[in-house]
């Protein structure tokens, strides 16, 4: 035997050897850092494009399925200047790998050392606390004819730089002490209703809802929810509901210092709850020097507010089939009384959010669902902002920008603190090219509800517009 060996075949070596050779250690470094760049460059564009989360997680996993295949591609091919051939069938002086091995063994230890200083970095480097809530990000489901979030963004971490306005106030949700879980769309419905009265006063400056009852159940301290809502003065409370009666326990206190400002308990029959509604926000005025007008929900039917509340209790999760069965309810309190006007405005407030939930109607025919409502709404009542914002987010659908402008400034006007009316006109004044003026409203929205997501998602996209990445 002359101890020769056939054309490509490769002497008797050890496994690491071996994988040496056929480039199977060079690919997987190149695969690893190839797909680190790739899902670092994804994770900063395709939020951009509001891409579905869902793509990006596609995408890692795709990835590392394609681990393993690599590897065996290149245990079995070799690159020749011919092409692609089986690694048995190329002589070793035919291999491109192995003219470029040395070069390639560098190009992967450098990758891998840039890749390992990158993640003991990020674990290890003092991260600085954010700056303000309207920093964060989030999924965009709101905007220029689509809905706002429900989830919440952080608070402020130094409060201290930025002092509340004296007139600032946050009504928190109403503790149910009914003792009964179903009644709990009724206490956050009466808090509701007392903030919207609230927000009807342009010299207060009333937290959102979103924000405000972000905090419903997680036993933060006042002082704490004041200074992450940035608010002078919090409002407090318990219902029961018992059969026709109802107790409701009210008390404002002003976060600066712990005192309370006004407490008061009212027991009334239900048939009294309109009337309890804006006794409180008045005395809250008398607190505060500030004029309060009556504007609590009114019917004369109590089961159709008690259908209103419920379908406004579903339309803030903003989910689909909640989304629907609001409708529904909003349509069977209308049934009930057809002059309860915020009914009606429930319905428009529904059919302008629903097709970015569902997609069982497209966009033409809810926001023909919503003219139809909101005007119905405007014509029991026209000192409602909700259907003027409802209408503008269907105008701003149909990019009739000036009118969708006009109906924004209507609904801040009827309430300043209409968070989403100033969200939504950021949006408009965006899609007009006014980045400047879109900053302004988005900057409001987002001290009006500091922990909305989707407000700061727009705000983000008002900065990113101008530049300031």
């Amino acid at each position: 035997m002359t101890g020769e060996r056939p054309v490509g075949a490769a002497p008797r070596a050890g496994l690491f050897a071996e994988l040496r050779r056929r480039n199977v250690i060079r690919m997987a470094g190149l695969y690893l850092v190839g797909a680190w760049l790739l899902v670092q460059v994804a994770g900063t564009v395709l939020p951009m494009f509001d891409v579905p989360d869902w793509v990006a997680r596609a995408l890692v996993i795709v990835l590392a399925l394609g681990f393993v295949p690599a590897l065996v591609f290149s245990w079995v091919f070799e690159l020749t200047p011919e092409g692609l051939k089986r690694d048995a069938d190329v002589p070793a002086d035919q291999s491109i790998a192995m003219h470029t091995a040395r070069r390639m063994d560098r190009l992967i230890l450098a990758g891998m050392l840039a890749l390992a200083v990158l993640i003991v970095g990020e674990r290890l480097w003092p991260r600085g606390a954010p700056e303000t809530a309207a920093t964060a990000t989030a999924p965009d489901d709101a905007g220029a004819g689509s809905p706002e979030a429900t989830g919440s963004a952080p608070a402020a971490a130094d409060p201290a730089a930025r002092a509340a306005p004296p007139n600032s106030i946050a009504v928190l949700p109403f503790v149910n002490m009914s003792g009964d879980a179903d009644n709990e769309y009724f206490s956050d419905g009466i808090s509701e209703e007392i903030l919207n009265v609230l927000a009807g006063a342009g010299a207060l400056q009333v937290a959102a809802r979103t924000s405000s009852f972000s905090f419903k159940g997680k036993g933060v301290e006042v002082p704490e929810i004041a200074r992450a809502l940035n608010v002078r003065m919090v409002l407090e409370g318990s219902v029961r509901k018992q059969g026709e009666r109802v107790r409701i326990t009210a008390q404002l206190i002003d976060a600066q210092n712990g005192f309370h400002l006004w407490s008061q308990t009212y027991d009334r029959d239900l048939q009294d709850i309109f009337a309890i509604q804006d006794e409180i926000a008045k005395a809250i005025g008398d607190a505060l020097k500030v004029q309060i007008a009556g504007g609590s929900a009114d019917t004369a039917d109590l089961a159709a507010y008690d259908l209103y509340l419920r379908g406004m209790a579903l339309w803030n999760t903003r989910q689909g089939e909640k989304l629907w069965e609001a409708v529904a309810l909003f349509e069977q309190a209308a049934a009930r009384d057809p002059a309860f006007a915020p009914a009606w405005s429930g319905q428009a407030l529904a059919y302008t959010v629903l097709p970015a939930y569902s997609s069982r109607m497209g966009w033409a025919e809810a926001l023909a669902h919503t003219d139809a409502r909101a005007l119905h709404a405007l014509a029991l009542d026209p000192s409602q902002p909700e259907p003027y914002a409802a209408l503008a987010n269907a105008m701003l659908g149909r990019f009739e920008r000036a009118t969708s402008e006009a109906l924004l400034r209507r609904a801040i006007a009827l309430r300043p603190s209409f968070a989403t009316a100033h969200q939504w006109l950021g949006n408009q004044l965006m899609s007009s090219g006014r980045l400047e003026e879109a900053l302004a409203a988005a900057e409001h929205a987002s001290a009006l509800d500091p922990r909305s997501l989707i407000i700061a998602d727009n705000h983000a996209m008002v900065l990113l517009a101008l530049g300031r990445d």
